[in-house]
């Protein structure tokens, strides 16, 4: 959410900026291979339909496309339309024909039909029932199809050795996440969910990548979280601009890292994937 005004809990406070668009891709990047496992667990075949909500700039629609092959379909959600351009144009780009994006309340949208597969990654953070969407969203798959979500721990970040400006930037971004009512160990709850749901326990698959010194992409995701949440960390009462200094941050904070040679951890992500019951018996 980037209009200046508070964020309903479990609403989406990173904006769609050009800003946030680059912490996408950076995101993207470092998690590039946790999520190609977790959709390999989800064993989406040729031919499948497949919905992606809160799909943002595409990643794992596009990634859901190639493992449908031509004869499958995915479809992806999201609320903010500047994402969608974005996913349009890669699709195009990348020369997908069995891809497309919609414009949708995805705690609310429903498919004309039975769908094969529903996906969605760091989406579940940003809803305001985790639980009841995810019943909600398996109720439009078909018997024996795929429900798979993946989300963050976002109090698994860390810096060897300790860096002074990330950990301040932790307790900043897991104080205005509280604040602004959202859970920050979603990751950590996600068979939980599927089971408070009424789905089978996960399947699960799970990373913390690491990285090294002050080149390190995941201090992009970190520069690109201050800049997305200025607004409501101040507004919360977190930090203000004066103390947090969002012009130089990033700067600061690979310079830090260099110094140190520091290793990264970025947060822990956990791929969970379930089949909805067949009805057999």
């Amino acid at each position: 959410m980037d209009d200046g005004s508070a964020p309903a809990a479990g609403g989406y406070v990173l904006g769609s900026t050009d800003r946030e668009m680059a912490r996408l891709a950076a995101l993207s990047e470092v998690y590039g291979p946790v999520t190609a496992a977790w959709l390999d667990s989800a064993g989406l075949r040729p031919g499948a339909t497949v919905v992606d909500v809160g799909c943002g700039p595409g990643d794992v629609s596009l990634a859901a496309a190639e493992r449908v092959g031509p004869t499958g379909t995915v479809l992806g959600l999201d609320a903010a339309p500047r994402p969608l351009e974005l996913a349009r144009a890669r699709a195009a780009a990348a020369g997908l024909r069995n891809v497309s994006f919609e414009q949708a309340d995805v705690t609310r949208w429903r498919p004309p039909a039975p769908v094969d597969a529903v996906v969605g990654r760091l989406i579940l953070v940003h809803l305001p029932d985790p639980v009841a969407q995810v019943a909600r969203l398996a109720g439009t798959v078909r018997p024996g199809g795929v429900v798979a979500f993946a989300d963050v721990a976002l109090s698994t970040r860390a810096a060897q050795p300790e860096l002074p400006l990330l950990t301040a930037f932790n307790a900043w971004l897991l104080g205005t996440f509280t604040r602004s009512g959202r859970p920050v160990d979603m990751a950590l709850r996600l068979t939980g969910v599927f089971r408070a749901a009424g789905l089978p326990d996960p399947v699960l698959t799970a990373a913390a990548p690491l990285e090294r010194g002050g080149d390190a992409v995941g201090w992009s995701v970190v520069a690109g979280d201050v800049a997305g949440l200025l607004p409501v960390m101040e507004r919360t009462g977190v930090a203000t601009r004066e103390e947090i200094g969002p012009e130089t941050f990033e700067q600061r904070l690979r310079a830090q890292a260099a110094e140190h040679d520091a290793v990264l951890v970025n947060p822990l992500v956990v791929g969970a994937v379930a089949r909805t019951p067949d009805g057999g018996g």
